[in-house]
């Protein structure tokens, strides 16, 4: 084996030069952070969310400071038809899709008794029937052109149940769990297309769903969690950055907690 580690293989493993990836639900501080991460290795990054000007935003900064292509794009997720014209539009601007995160979500607060139906659609839809719809287009193109990976963002709340003080967010931490099993799910099935289907599964971090809870909540949060403190959105590109690269080639059908602890406390 003497010789097949020269200085720089480990650096070298990380690096996405000529790639192409997109990113759902494409706005706010996480989608940032993952397409920073992903265009500081040389990657392409395409952002895509029902907002789009702020997709754009998010774009052409990154495009600004990483040198590489950046689109940004309208997508609902919870619809076939625009999920796949997302997807096609990534492949026809920037040439290719080599590398898709799942990170478009959606919640909804109340007693699972008080749940409306509507509620409870409007979550599963968003965060189960949209990650499976992009995965889907994405794995099409990915199966005529060699392979690719997938990473589905989870949840810590997938492997948590709360008391009703603590969180009312039955629909959420259902969808999260059900990405977890459609992970594995999807890795079995694409295994033999070369295609890499991951999760990760972030705690609470200090942006986007965990803002919206009352102090008390977040205190209560906090002091559940091994390291005392929420994530920060850059916390999670080291993740990001090995199950998109070759770093992570010999990793599919798994799920990887970064979560300070949180799901053991």
């Amino acid at each position: 084996m003497t010789g097949n580690y020269p200085q720089g293989f480990t650096s070298s493993l990380f690096r996405l030069d000529g790639k192409v990836a997109l990113i759902t639900g494409g706005r706010g501080d996480l989608a940032e952070a993952i397409g920073s991460t992903l265009a500081d290795l040389g990657c392409n990054v395409a952002f895509a969310s029902r907002h789009e000007e702020e997709c754009r935003e998010i774009a052409s900064s990154i495009a600004a400071r990483h040198g590489c292509k950046a689109i940004g794009l309208r997508c609902d997720i919870a619809d076939e038809d625009s999920v796949a014209e997302a997807v096609s539009g990534v492949i026809a601007v920037l040439g290719g899709l080599d590398i898709l995160v799942n990170n478009a979500g959606a919640s909804w607060w109340g007693l699972p008794q008080d749940i409306p139906a509507s509620g409870w659609r409007k979550v599963i839809d968003v965060n189960l029937t949209g990650t499976f719809l992009a995965s889907r287009c994405a794995a099409r193109h990915m199966i005529a052109n060699g392979g690719g990976s997938i990473i589905n963002i989870a949840s810590v709340g997938a492997f948590l149940s709360y008391r009703p003080e603590d969180g009312q967010v039955v629909p959420y931490t259902t969808s999260k769990a059900a990405i977890v099993h459609l992970t594995s799910d999807l890795a079995a099935q694409w295994a033999d297309h070369n295609i890499r289907v991951n999760a990760i599964a972030p705690g609470s971090i200090e942006t986007g769903m965990t803002e919206t809870l009352t102090e008390e909540i977040q205190a209560k949060l906090r002091n559940n969690i091994l390291l005392r403190r929420f994530g920060r959105p850059d916390e999670i590109a080291g993740a990001i950055a090995l199950l998109a690269s070759g770093a992570g080639s010999f990793m599919t059908g798994q799920t990887i907690l970064v979560d300070g602890g949180q799901a053991l406390a």
